[in-house]
């Protein structure tokens, strides 16, 4: 049986960490294990991550020395769960997500072909809100504009953002998938190690859009399982 590795980044939130950790736990059918990358959190959560762990040996708990953001902190549970656990498939699970069917990653791996990089599902918000479809600029001169839409914003050259958003509306977003809940394929792993590291927060979901279409893979979304995402 093939085997997965979910990465879950916690960062100052262990609470919220623990109840996605014990919803995969109720998994079925599936050999699965673990990682849980404490990103630098400057309170208790690695001492109470680990406590209420420690005894689980499904559970691998990771702890960086400083807060890296979420490409890197998540780089580093792939390079262990490739590196240590011999993982075929890494889900990748945002701390406040929980997973509502004891079948949700086998579901999951049952969407696998060889020319897919990236599988995700139906995202459910709180009250039964099914979230909406994510959709970025991707593609060249389009993130550039938006590059440059958000460097004048930032320095106040609010005409030149102008001109910029002007130049956008040109254009026209794509669907990709939102990374709260990733998984990366055998077909990813063929071409790529791990996610590009060059971003600290946001753009993460535009660049591995970006790795996949470089490649000549495609990115699935199921709708045949679904995930609570209770943050937006």
């Amino acid at each position: 049986m093939q085997k997965v590795v979910v990465v879950i980044l916690n960062y100052m939130n262990y609470k919220e960490t623990f109840q996605c950790v014990d919803s995969i736990l109720l998994q079925e059918g599936v050999n699965y294990e673990v990682i849980i990358v404490d990103n630098g959190s400057s309170n208790e959560s690695y001492i109470e991550l680990r406590k209420r762990y420690r005894r689980n040996k499904l559970i691998h708990i990771l702890k960086s020395n400083k807060n890296y953001g979420f490409a890197k902190g998540n780089n580093i549970g792939i390079n262990y769960a490739k590196q240590k656990l011999s993982a075929d498939f890494v889900l990748l699970l945002n701390s406040d997500t929980e997973l509502i069917h004891n079948d949700y990653i086998s579901v999951l791996i049952s969407k696998y072909e060889k020319n897919v990089a990236v599988i995700s599902s139906k995202i459910i918000q709180k009250m039964g809100i099914i979230q909406e479809k994510y959709y970025e600029y991707v593609e060249f001169p389009d993130t550039l504009f938006l590059y440059m839409q958000l460097v004048c914003d930032y320095y106040g050259f609010l005409s030149l953002s102008k001109n910029f958003g002007h130049m956008l509306r040109k254009s026209k977003k794509k669907e990709i998938l939102h990374g709260s809940c990733l998984m990366l394929t055998p077909s990813f792993f063929k071409h790529y190690t791990m996610l590009c590291a060059r971003t600290f927060l946001y753009s993460e979901e535009v660049l591995l859009y970006i790795y996949c279409q470089n490649a000549g893979l495609i990115q699935l979304q199921t709708e045949e399982t679904e995930i609570l995402h209770k943050g937006k």
